[in-house]
């Protein structure tokens, strides 16, 4: 999303263009189990620090990682505490 909306940002932040991006993509040098996990991570805590400010951006709402979406049902049930 953020190649489409903010192209400028994306480029200082990877240090690639969207095109050269795109195409390391459909070459297949990135591994999305890989991607997907770092995503997740970086906006869990992205959240932890946003809360501990009083802020509740993403609360219930799907999560889009890499190349996959994770339900807010999925993410909550993920975190249950069973014995």
């Amino acid at each position: 999303m953020i190649t489409q909306l903010e192209p400028g940002l994306f480029k200082k932040v990877t240090g690639l263009n969207v095109k050269d991006f795109e195409l390391l993509v459909s070459l297949g040098v990135f591994n999305s189990a890989l991607m997907n996990d770092a995503v997740y991570k970086f906006k869990r805590y992205e959240d932890a620090s946003l809360s501990y400010t009083g802020i509740s951006k993403h609360k219930n709402e799907d999560l889009g990682l890499y190349d996959t979406v994770l339900s807010a049902k999925d993410i909550s049930d993920s975190f249950i505490n069973e014995p």
